[in-house]
């Protein structure tokens, strides 16, 4: 019965009380202009009301701590008085109020003995608005999948109402493979022929990974495991979370790429490099040798909306050594350009078997203990998750933001995502509360960030 693959079944191998692999998705909505005092506790209601609880949102760990990661999922009763809350926020209801209790809620770990997901509706929100925080556990999808899955549980139509919950999404979801009946004998080719696939991928990956290594000796756009220095983000995690978010205008980043030849995810990326800088100067603990990034490649197919994950996971030179923004922009476009060359003719099991690859010194650092007390394979994961880009509407309030939140591994101690919105780059910063003091301040950052690069490609002037 619907037995994990070892990528999904690897989120759950390294979880910890300070590490939860959950992602998250927090949705900022104005009601209707004739909603009436007792809208949202109508929503409420009808959300509650809703049982028919699809996959893979019906489906729980038949054992919660399998052996050696022998996980397998099952379908389960849902309790939707657990997995669905209403919340009301303090006074005076700012956006710091709603960060700080989705920042709490995010730090918790979600129940094994329950399907994994939590979904919250939070009102009390300045000018009348209201929330919509969900979690959900990333060996049951990743972020491409997630944001899909969401998406259909709003509409473009404005007037359109009895939307189905996010439980409750339509289409195809992934539902538990049966045991196979064949026999044993059929069960043994099936291993036979998988391990052959396995050993051809991996001698793939290990040419990919040894041509890596030896060109980032002298080209540093070619990035090797083990290169990133150790720095202030690459600690012990403490279990508590803090969560910021901001908006910015799709436009001004694709302007800048247009007029400096660069794609949005190399812009977003010198983005983030600068605001790293500079956070980090303020703290007085910029190293001498540039971050890298971790970012994950999607290889979903645009129709594919199943469950699970399909992604890898590359590095990325964040040039934070350098003071130029033109000459930071340039060698990142260069490291990126480098990593979608070495992909470009791996096939789907070889792009998993290479995020395995990079992410093995992680794990094992996980398993043992060892992560944040070893030099670091990387420093940050930073994500891009494409969203819809007309306006959504949920039983008639209009989604104003839509915003990311991301897990943390073990000695990784800042995540920043990003997700794109009816014209809008909406970025969520998830960071380790200890770790990172006063995190916030990337947010100002990153509008710096984007301002040096719109003046160097002369916008403006």
């Amino acid at each position: 019965m619907g037995r994990l693959s070892i990528p999904d079944a690897g989120w759950l191998l390294i979880e910890g009380r300070q590490n939860p692999m959950h992602v998250g998705g927090l949705q900022l909505f104005r009601p209707p202009a004739d909603a009436g005092p007792d809208f949202l506790t109508d929503l409420a209601d009808r959300l509650r009301s809703e049982h028919d609880v699809r996959p893979p949102f019906n489906q729980r760990l038949a054992r919660p701590y399998g052996l050696a990661g022998t996980y397998r999922w099952v379908e389960d009763e849902v309790d939707l008085d657990y997995h669905f809350r209403h919340l009301a926020l303090p006074e005076p209801g700012r956006l710091r109020e709603l960060f700080a209790i989705v920042s709490r809620l995010h730090a918790s770990l979600l129940d094994r003995h329950r399907p994994l997901w939590e979904c919250y509706l939070i009102e009390g929100i300045e000018d009348g608005r209201f929330a919509a925080y969900t979690k959900i556990h990333h060996s049951m999808l990743d972020g491409i999948a997630a944001m899909r899955q969401l998406v259909r549980s709003f509409s473009e139509d404005p007037d359109e109402r009895d939307l189905p919950p996010p439980w409750a999404p339509t289409g195809n979801g992934r539902r538990p493979d049966p045991e196979d009946p064949t026999g044993a004998l059929a069960m043994t080719g099936k291993l036979v022929r998988l391990a052959a696939g396995e050993v051809t991928s991996g001698l793939s990956v290990a040419r990919t990974v040894t041509t890596q290594v030896v060109r980032s000796r002298f080209d540093e756009s070619h990035v090797a495991p083990f290169q990133a220095p150790p720095s202030m983000l690459n600690v012990r995690l403490s279990g508590a979370r803090r969560f910021v978010a901001q908006s910015y205008e799709l436009e001004r980043i694709r302007a800048v790429g247009r007029l400096l030849g660069a794609t949005v995810n190399d812009v977003i990326l010198a983005m983030c490099s600068a605001a790293l800088r500079e956070y980090l100067l303020d703290h007085d603990a910029l190293p001498d040798k540039p971050l890298i990034a971790l970012v994950p490649v999607s290889f979903r197919a645009p129709e594919d909306s199943d469950a699970g994950n399909a992604i890898s996971l590359v590095p990325a030179n964040l040039a934070t050594h350098l003071d130029d923004p033109l000459a930071r922009l340039d060698l990142i476009r260069s490291s990126m350009n480098a990593v979608k060359d070495r992909l470009r003719d791996m096939s789907p099991r070889d792009l998993i078997n290479y995020g395995i690859v990079m992410t093995a010194p992680l794990i094992l650092g996980e398993l043992s203990g060892l992560s944040g007390r070893l030099r670091p394979t990387f420093n940050l994961v930073i994500s891009n998750v494409p969203g819809p880009d007309r306006a959504l509407y949920w039983n008639g309030a209009r989604m104003e933001g839509l915003y990311p939140l991301s897990l943390l591994n073990e000695g990784y101690a800042l995540n920043i995502t990003m997700t794109s919105y009816d014209g809008s780059m909406n970025v969520g910063i998830t960071a380790d509360r200890k770790a990172l003091p006063s995190v916030q301040r990337l947010i100002d950052h990153l509008e710096d960030a984007l301002a040096d690069l719109e003046h160097a490609a002369g916008i403006g002037t």
